[in-house]
């Protein structure tokens, strides 16, 4: 007896206990289903639209030099980083056969012109005057047998003279006659046709010595590869005694007073942006703080290899600490979304790909589904589903349901 009722009270202890504990898992669980949260109010406001694009630095007009002719390289002027002016030789070629050329074609234009200048001042102004003289005497003669010959003739026609006289007067006559117009036609010819034809091709052959000669020079200045521009030495890849071949860089040469950030932009960001809009560059390896910069440059035509356009963003350098090359990151204004209702970003749960927000009204949560649209600053745009002024749960949404019981543990003006 006395073993049954022992066993009998550690039943009744162990029932006690066991309602003791199902007890205050019921009282838990009453109090699990009040959710403490925050909330804030959705606002109407404008707000503007920020996103990041990868660049790289580049320096203003930075080009890469190559020679024009093919050469062996004779002397390096300049080092990487030294400062160069417009003009400045940075790189001389060979130029021993450049010269001989130059010489060559000087003393074939020198010949051309002398050549020239004789036939204009001595030759035919010379033989012109000859022609002339004897255009004058032909003249004469020519004048004295027609006067001759026409006195006799009317001797004759009276009976005055024979024949035979008359005749021999008539010949001279004649003779003087085609004297004259044979010198008066060479004259003529020479005057009109021959000298200036002559004058003419001696002048062309001044002006292909002359083209032979600037081509020589030509070739001589493009010997050296000079700087286009007022800037820095970048990389040089000449070495002294080394071959260069048109068109492969030897030099490279840019402005670092200021540099460009470049950057791609997608066709659906390009028409948010403009030239003189303020921008903002981090560059990592030389500054913590960002930078200021502005647009400087937009493509209107997309990069045929890339398929998107290139944007170029100016920013001053001053100290010289951002290098060609160095990566950055260009923060942009890409849209203003203007009058739009928003919330915080963490406001927006979402289910199976629903989009969800939700609002207090009293003690209760409720959900409402909305559509969402561009994020930024921490906001989302809400495009349907919620006006402004509604207050929104931010902090404990993610353990609440349609309906769910809350506790509002603090408030805000959702800005």
């Amino acid at each position: 007896m006395r073993k049954k009722a022992y066993i009998t009270a550690l039943i009744l202890i162990a029932a006690m206990v066991v309602s003791g504990c199902g007890a205050q898992t019921s009282s838990e669980t009453e109090q699990e289903k009040i959710v403490p949260v925050n909330v804030t109010l959705s606002q109407k406001e404008d707000l503007p639209e920020y996103q990041s694009f990868p660049g790289k630095v580049m320096a203003v007009d930075e080009v890469s030099l190559s020679p024009k002719l093919g050469g062996k390289v004779e002397q390096i002027l300049v080092r990487e980083g030294e400062q160069v002016r417009a003009g400045q030789a940075l790189i001389r070629l060979e130029q021993k056969d450049v010269i001989n050329q130059v010489n060559q074609a000087q003393a074939a234009y020198d010949a051309a012109l002398a050549n020239l200048s004789n036939l204009e001042q001595g030759q035919f102004p010379q033989q012109l005057a000859q022609l002339e003289s004897a255009l004058k005497q032909a003249e004469a003669n020519f004048n004295n047998a027609k006067e001759n010959y026409e006195r006799m003739k009317e001797l004759f026609n009276e009976g005055a003279i024979p024949k035979q006289q008359f005749e021999g007067v008539e010949l001279q006559y004649n003779i003087a006659k085609e004297q004259y117009e044979s010198a008066k036609t060479q004259f003529t010819i020479t005057k009109e046709k021959t000298i200036p034809e002559s004058l003419s091709a001696a002048k062309a052959q001044v002006k292909q010595a002359e083209a032979m000669l600037s081509a020589a020079k030509s070739a001589l200045e493009d010997s050296i590869i000079t700087s286009p521009i007022d800037g820095t030495v970048g990389a040089i890849s000449a070495t002294v005694g080394g071959l260069a071949s048109p068109g492969y860089p030897l030099i490279t040469v840019g402005n670092l007073n200021s540099v460009e950030i470049h950057i791609s932009v997608t066709e659906d960001r390009i028409n948010g942006l403009k030239v003189g809009q303020e921008a903002e560059v981090t560059v990592e390896a030389v500054a913590d703080e960002p930078l200021k910069g502005e647009i400087v440059s937009l493509s209107p035509f997309k990069d045929p290899m890339t398929q998107v356009y290139p944007v170029k963003i100016l920013v001053p350098n001053e100290k010289g600490l951002l290098k060609s090359g160095m990566f950055a990151r260009v923060k942009l204004m890409v849209a203003l979304h203007t009058d739009a209702v928003t919330v915080p970003e963490d406001a927006v749960v979402s289910y199976d790909g629903t989009k969800i927000v939700y609002t207090l009204e009293g003690d209760v949560a409720k959900a409402i589904t909305v559509e969402t649209g561009s994020s930024s600053m921490g906001k989302t745009v809400i495009v349907k589903g919620l006006e402004a002024g509604k207050e929104i749960i931010v902090e404990g949404q993610d353990l609440l349901t349609d309906g769910a019981k809350v506790k509002v543990e603090g408030r805000g003006d959702g800005k």
